[in-house]
């Protein structure tokens, strides 16, 4: 199923939309909230990882691969968020959710 078309489900027509025109981000203090709240998921899933694998005595490829994932992503987000003037308030963010 695609974004913006309609498909059949079964008899009935099921119909999914885009977001509309209006819902774009425009100002850059708009930016900035969004990438803030990327950023904020980012470090929460994180936290979630490490807490549910805290205490195993092995660690496993994919958990390796999956931390390493979200890290850089972060990384990246703190790039994007300096870029947009809001270095701070990212840092600030990552060590309030990494508490």
């Amino acid at each position: 199923m695609t974004f913006g078309s309609s498909q059949f489900a079964g008899n009935e027509l099921v119909s999914l939309t885009t977001f509309p025109a209006q819902s774009q981000l425009v100002t850059p203090e708009q930016i900035r909230r969004f990438e803030l709240l990327r950023l904020a998921f980012f470090v929460l899933k994180l936290r979630k990882l490490e807490q549910t694998h805290e205490g195993e005595e092995r660690v496993t490829q994919e958990y390796a691969l999956r931390c390493s994932l979200l890290r850089h992503t972060i990384f990246q987000q703190v790039i994007t968020l300096t870029r947009l003037n809001a270095r701070e308030q990212a840092i600030q963010l990552i060590n309030t959710c990494r508490r």
